[in-house]
């Protein structure tokens, strides 16, 4: 099979297919041997991978009807661990290569997309230990988005870090680049060297690495390292790695076969809005010689011309996902065992443990059991329950035959008073540890640690929240009620929660002392499910500008876009769909009128996050320059609620809208008066009171443990310095340049890198490449070119004595529909040689040509100590 390089490729129409209706006539184990045949062949032909793909394999039915070790039975069969007595005989005789496995259980409708090809990378490890491209390029990836991070580990060894260390190792011991490799910061060897990769191709743009790796591979591998941020992940940029990986498979010959298991994807349709379906949905697409295994609750709907939601559908895309298919890989629903399935698999159980049942029960669980895995799991705990009482009676039919909820209540039963109250706590929870059940359950740790023991607790990968119930088990605790022996009424679910809630909070807190971001996220995503899951009562907030502690954590969170993954896509409260909503209206992915709707529909209601939603609101549409719509936003906030805070929102819009006058008398007798000042006399070209209060508010900031604020302030100190004064040092630059890198503080990131071309001790070609990436970070970030990238252009122009630099800058700056405060210096400069931009109203406090010379000569003095 010849596959392309990911972003080639063209899309083709073609007439539907007319499916008939769905039959299924052949069993799982056949199915899966007649897909890797089949799938055999296509990799093994020569023609070019077009829009059609025959990759998917999918098995969907009912919750509980054991999908998942249906799963894990298939991975194991192909990898020869599955004895030879499970009925299934000798693993399939066409020989699968390598398996990987992406586990959707935890998702709660979001994909984590990096773990996926984590997991992917993980499985061609067996194929062979090094894949330079992928490895260069996710490493690049990774290290935007976690900066700071080591690279993971698979299965506790390095592997994935060695394998990189020694391809950087020879590239750039080609490059001839190998000196301080050692040095820098806390990240890995691997991460520091793919950077330092990364810096020769920005300084070269015509070099090509010694890799084989696809034509355009070293611009790739920019965009890896230069897209992504802490805060945007960049899944359609995920996918793609992904195709490189596939890619890079197909290079061998003869080509690998990799089978990846997908389970649980009806956790994607959580999501209405399907999102992390289509990025699952482009990942598969995205490699054609790689075969899915996909395991779930519904039929998978990709065939269906009208899923716009999807990047890849159709029935000429994706034929073997048409109902009424015939041919392997096709969609097939997985029932209920036969009877005779169900009677073996019961005396299997009866002769292997010495269960205490007789036949004529076995017919009669057989019977009331339809062949439910899941029941037929539970049932076998009763009996195991009985014999371990030790008082010798038999295990009766009224013993293990009923409803599943009913035979979950019996399990309960026979489980101590206090381990039952920890699984039932546990209940709230998709993902958790033994500390969260303790909490919530009012019990101690060594109950806690006994009862995940307990059959019904699944063991989840991870390492922070390794422990899961199954779906089925856990709607049926949680939907009884208090009418049963040890049952709890809604109050007892509600204080559980709220001690849940209270613990989250505590851990919360100690990981923003240690400014853990990742762990304060996590944390937050716990609390996020648990008020979707069941009204909960949460500590107020130590501020009187919010009502509860998780409305004010979710505001102050090192990132609300990094959210998304960690919270569910839907909730059973009203409480919880709101924080959701305010979760999406901050993300990019959602449409700017979307984000508008949504942060209006919670501002209007009573929840708690109303104040911060109205603030948000107001925030968006003045980052959309709709400078009346925010006034009338923030108004309408201090009529409801007329904080400092909120009353000293209107004159900051007015004052970035460039009203100043009408600023400084909206500030009058507020606390923002001062900034309002401050700000207005650095636009007008006096930077005095800027420098003379700046260490003040630093140290507020610092002592309040206003951790991002604070890192603002220190870089836009440092760039102000070096425009101003020149006294930076490039040690002093490059401490703060590694404090936003590993901060992941792309606001930070942005001034750093203004602040090294204001520096001007780079060569010129790194220089270029900086404000190229300056440029890139503003348009990601705000759609438009801004006032850092101005200021960087009309600083390096003016050095290099450039006129068509500032022509062009000033062609670009006259497409804006309007400007902001920040922009006044860069205009000023270019009124000053004689490059006019159309005119913005603004309420001069002094004589626009006043202003204009003054910052005209502050730009002469920063090019003076240039000369």
């Amino acid at each position: 099979m010849k596959v392309s390089p990911p972003g080639t490729g063209t899309h083709r129409d073609g007439p539907p297919h007319a499916g008939e209706l769905f039959t299924d006539r052949e069993s799982e184990s056949q199915a899966f041997k007649s897909t890797l045949t089949r799938f055999r062949q296509l990799l093994d032909s020569d023609d070019e991978v077009g829009i059609t793909r025959h990759n998917v394999l999918t098995f969907y039915g009912l919750g509980g009807i054991g999908k998942t070790a249906l799963s894990e039975r298939l991975d194991a069969w192909v990898r020869h661990d599955l004895p030879l007595v499970n009925g299934w005989g000798p693993a399939p005789a066409t020989h699968v290569d390598a398996t990987a496995r992406i586990d959707l259980h935890g998702s709660v409708g979001r994909m984590d997309l990096p773990a996926a090809l984590l997991a992917l990378r993980a499985g061609v490890a067996s194929i062979r230990r090094r894949w330079p491209v992928f490895d260069l390029a996710f490493t690049a990836y990774w290290s935007a988005l976690r900066p700071g991070e080591s690279l993971p580990r698979f299965r506790g060894r390095d592997e994935l870090e060695n394998s990189v260390a020694e391809t950087v190792g020879e590239v750039l011991k080609d490059l001839g680049s190998l000196a301080d490799l050692a040095g820098g910061t806390a990240t890995s060897l691997a991460v520091r060297g793919v950077r330092k990769v990364v810096g020769e191709v920005r300084r070269r743009r015509d070099l090509r690495l010694a890799v084989d790796g696809f034509p355009g591979f070293e611009e790739f591998l920019l965009r890896c390292a230069d897209e992504p941020s802490p805060t945007e992940p960049r899944p359609a940029l995920a996918c793609e790695l992904a195709a490189a990986l596939s890619w890079e498979l197909a290079q061998i010959v003869p080509s690998p076969l990799l089978a990846v298991f997908v389970d649980t994807t009806e956790r994607l349709a959580l999501d209405p809005r399907r999102v992390s379906e289509g990025h699952l949905n482009r990942l598969v697409h995205g490699m054609p010689n790689v075969l899915f295994v996909l395991t779930g609750r519904d039929l998978l709907s990709w065939h269906d011309e009208g899923r716009v939601d999807l990047p890849h559908r159709g029935p000429w895309t994706w034929p073997g996902l048409v109902p009424g298919a015939s041919d392997n890989p096709r969609q097939h629903l997985v029932g209920n065992l036969s009877p005779s399935d169900t009677r073996a698999l019961i005396l299997r159980g009866r002769a292997q443990l010495d269960l205490p049942m007789s036949d004529d029960v076995v017919e009669q669980l057989v019977r009331s059991s339809a062949g439910l895995p899941q029941y037929l799991e539970l049932a076998r705990q009763v009996a195991i329950s009985i014999k371990d009482a030790g008082s010798g009676r038999q295990v009766e039919a009224q013993d293990v035959t009923g409803s599943l909820g009913s035979l979950v209540m019996r399990i309960l039963d026979d489980v101590p008073a206090d381990e039952q109250r920890a699984i039932r706590a546990a209940c709230l929870f998709r993902v958790f540890d033994t500390h969260l059940m303790a909490a919530a359950a009012d019990v101690d740790h060594g109950c806690a640690e006994r009862a995940v023991r307990r059959p019904m607790i699944d063991h989840h990968h991870s390492d922070r929240f390794p422990y899961r119930i199954h779906d089925a088990v856990r709607e049926a605790i949680r939907q009884s009620d208090h009418q049963i022996s040890g049952g709890w009424s809604e109050r007892d679910w509600e204080l559980a929660a709220g001690r849940a809630a209270a613990v989250v909070r505590r851990l919360h807190d100690d990981a923003k002392e240690r400014e853990d971001n990742r762990e304060v996220l996590d944390l937050i995503g716990v609390a996020i499910v648990l008020v979707c899951e069941q009204s909960t009562t949460l500590e107020p907030a130590p501020s009187e500008n919010y009502e509860d502690w998780l409305s004010r954590a979710i505001v102050f969170s090192p990132s609300v876009q990094g959210l998304r993954s960690r919270v569910p896509a839907a909730s059973r409260t009203e409480y919880g769909r709101l924080v959701l909503n305010f979760i999406a209206a901050k993300s990019i992915e959602t449409p700017m009128n979307e984000r508008l709707s949504l942060l209006r529909e919670i501002f209007d209601s009573d929840h708690p996050l109303q104040a911060p939603a109205g603030r948000h609101l107001g925030y968006t549409l003045r980052l959309c320059q709709r400078w009346d719509e925010a006034l009338a936003v923030f108004d309408e906030l201090v009529a409801r609620k007329p904080t400092p805070l909120h009353r000293g929102q209107g004159p900051q819009v007015l004052s970035l809208a460039r009203r100043f006058i009408d600023a400084e008398q909206a500030a009058e007798g507020l606390p923002v008066r001062d900034f309002i000042t401050r700000v207005a006399e650095y636009a007008h070209g006096r930077p005095e009171r800027y420098f003379a209060e700046v260490a003040d508010k630093m140290a507020k900031l610092r002592d309040a443990g206003r951790q991002r604020e604070y890192l603002d302030e220190v870089g836009t100190l440092l760039m102000r310095r070096t425009f101003f004064r020149g006294d930076v040092s490039t040690d002093e630059m490059l401490d703060f340049v590694d404090q936003a890198d590993l901060s992941g503080h792309l606001i930070a990131t942005r001034t750093a890198l203004l602040t090294t071309v204001l520096l001007g001790r780079s060569a010129p070609t790194d220089n270029a490449l900086t404000i190229d990436r300056i440029r890139t970070l503003d348009e990601a970030s705000t759609g438009e070119i801004g006032y850092r990238y101005g200021l960087a252009e009309c600083c390096t122009a003016l050095r290099l004595g450039a006129r068509d630099r500032l022509e062009r800058l000033r062609d670009e700056l006259s497409l804006l529909p309007s400007r902001s405060r920040s922009m006044i210096p860069v205009e000023c400069l270019l009124e000053s040689v004689g490059l006019s931009l159309p005119s913005q109203p603004t309420q001069w406090l002094e004589p626009v040509e006043v202003v204009t010379r003054r910052w005209a000569d502050h730009f002469a003095a920063y090019v003076a100590r240039h000369g």
